[in-house]
């Protein structure tokens, strides 16, 4: 059996024009409302899919179109993979990027953090290589490896509301490594080396508090915590800190820090859906309501995470703050007009989402025709069928509601819009925008600006924006980090380092890391 399959692939899947489309995530979904404008990478992304559904193409050809664009940023397969491989994915050892020819002014930095994406797209690779093999010896090893898949982006799904790719710069810190200022902290106050142990709450909180003591603050000893230390590490710390000794981390903080800095560090210690429900408290207290911040939190976050953040609406009270309501009806309160009722529709966590048995029957592997035994077989990696997960006359029915009520009407029939856009998973919402494009010759975007104004027109542009692309730098920090890079041609970590200042662009740049 030959691998690579016959006629080769680019494993290095963003140079390929249709990945260059910061909207299309890792998948094999047709979404040319998002391509309107991209001249010839859309030109690239028809020939590439003429086909109404990939998969039915003949093995080979299927082979030649996924493996150019399968392996972005997809970390459910790899880890799938690994797991069935009974592997580590540290231990996946590849070769080194060759130099390739450099853009003129391109800085050292662009170039590594292109060398290191390279060389996880070659991870990938070697990882369905490995399953391919694996699967030559054992019947029921795809099975195994597809199901594992399919939980893992089950579990994405659940948690974020998307099968794109995401994945966090600050994850849960799970052993000291040498390097660790803690470590050198703890060797010096107790004798004890606890280079390799597990994490430990209470050994960060004495760090922390001789960070604090005397007179002035060691704010890099702070940054190195908030940084390093995943959100839910950090709730521990605040516990833990309390307990041991009888202070408030974050009153304590209060008195050593200010500015942006202390900001972003009280943002830091805050449970994400305690942080979202004080931002919209303070975002409508007082005279005059800030409808962005509304609609920032309230048209990005999934149904799970507008359920939590209501669940603790409630014991919210930001200082000044008089109402105690609940979150609808401050919305009903202080909003009006179409933009109350997006907010409110927004605020039930009612959208509907992608069932796992659709996502079951929609992830395919991907196989090639092997010439000398005149069988298909599988390359070890799979596809999504895009078209399994959406309802395509669904589809289209609402493109031309969509039609008649903005563009082929006197008038705009909100209505319509409203629900469509409320009720509608990101999938099937991309499948309709798609068909829209090709009723109007104009894209979603372009109709809400010409039929709705002010805040309801800034609520369902960014919908649109959210269908494309849903993003949490909670999340996905390394993705908009490869976005950030290919739109505007220099790391955001370099960004950072040029547009803010002090301890503030410290701690930013912390969290986004440098590569």
């Amino acid at each position: 059996m030959a691998y690579p399959p016959p006629g080769g692939y680019n494993p290095y899947a963003y140079q390929n024009p249709y990945q260059q489309n910061p909207y299309c995530g890792g998948y094999t979904y047709s979404n040319s409302a998002y391509n309107v404008n991209y001249g010839q990478q859309q030109q690239a992304y028809n020939q590439y899919y003429s086909q109404p559904q990939m998969q039915q193409a003949p093995p080979s050809q299927q082979t030649n179109i996924v493996y150019n664009m399968m392996f972005n940023s997809d970390a459910a397969f790899q880890q799938a993979g690994a797991e069935c491989l009974g592997m580590d994915l540290d231990d996946v050892e590849v070769s080194d990027i060759e130099d390739e020819e450099e853009e003129e002014d391109e800085d050292e930095d662009v170039k590594e953090t292109r060398k290191k994406f390279k060389k996880k797209c070659k991870k990938r690779q070697k990882i369905a290589q490995k399953v391919a093999e694996k699967c030559a010896e054992e019947d029921d090893f795809l099975e195994r490896v597809r199901a594992s898949y399919i939980g893992r982006l089950a579990s994405h799904l659940a948690k974020d509301g998307t099968i794109d790719p995401t994945e966090g710069t600050v994850k849960p810190y799970k052993t000291y490594d040498a390097e660790d200022p803690v470590v050198a902290f703890i060797n010096e106050k107790e004798g004890l080396d606890i280079t390799g142990n597990d994490w430990d709450a209470e050994r960060d909180c004495m760090y922390f508090d001789e960070a604090m003591q005397g007179l002035g603050t060691n704010e890099e000893a702070i940054i190195h915590i908030c940084a390093t230390r995943s959100n839910s590490q950090r709730q521990e710390l605040k516990k833990m800190f309390k307990t041991a000794f009888g202070k408030d981390l974050i009153e304590t903080l209060d008195g050593e820090v200010s500015g942006d800095f202390s900001e972003v560090l009280f943002a830091l210690f805050e449970p994400p859906a305690l942080y979202d429900a004080l931002n919209i408290k303070k975002a409508i207290q007082g005279l005059g309501t800030d409808e962005s911040v509304l609609i920032e939190i309230l048209l990005t976050r999934t149904n799970a995470q507008i359920e939590e953040m209501k669940s603790v609406y409630g014991s919210i009270n930001p200082d000044d703050c008089a109402t105690d309501k609940d979150l609808e009806c401050n919305i009903e309160d202080d909003t009006s007009g179409d933009l109350k009722r997006i907010l409110i529709s927004a605020a039930q966590g009612n959208r509907a989402e992608v069932k796992e048995e659709k996502l079951n029957d929609a992830v395919v592997p991907v196989m090639f025709h092997d010439e000398e035994t005149d069988e298909d077989l599988p390359t070890g990696a799979f596809t999504i069928d895009m078209e399994k997960l959406i309802d395509p006359d669904r589809a289209q029915a609402d493109a031309e509601v969509l039609f008649n009520a903005g563009v082929d009407s006197f008038g705009t029939d909100e209505d319509d819009f409203i629900r469509i856009f409320a009720l509608r998973d990101t999938y099937q919402l991309r499948e309709t925008y798609n068909r829209y494009v090709k009723l109007t010759q104009c894209d979603i975007e372009n109709s809400v600006e010409g039929e709705f104004s002010s805040h309801s027109q800034m609520a369902l542009i960014t919908l649109s924006k959210l269908i494309g692309i849903k993003i949490s730098s909670q999340i996905d920090m390394v993705q908009i980090k490869e976005i950030f890079l290919e739109k505007n041609k220099q790391t955001l970590w370099n960004w950072i380092k040029d547009d803010c200042s002090g301890d503030y662009k410290a701690l930013l740049q912390r969290i986004v890391g440098k590569n």
